[in-house]
């Protein structure tokens, strides 16, 4: 791949020497919508895993829901 420079002797005048020059606010803008998207994605998907844990403990009462140790009976293991 070529920058296509033929002296490095005016540096100021040169430009960019990188591809696709003039889009980076739309890359930006992009990062922007993407990473706002995931966060709502993520915090969705946080929200439905803690009110399927609560429908569990109301289903099945916080005592027995919760071992001696205060595990979700999930992470206990099974013998």
């Amino acid at each position: 791949m070529s920058t296509n420079v033929e002296s490095w002797s005016d540096v100021a005048n040169l430009g960019a020497i990188y591809p696709f020059p003039g889009i980076e606010w739309i890359l930006v803008l992009v990062a922007i919508l993407i990473w706002l998207a995931w966060h709502c994605w993520q915090i969705r998907s946080e929200n439905a895993e803690y009110d399927a844990a609560l429908r569990h403990y109301r289903e099945v009462g916080l005592d027995k829901a919760l071992d001696h140790r205060g595990n979700h009976d999930a992470m206990v293991e099974k013998h």
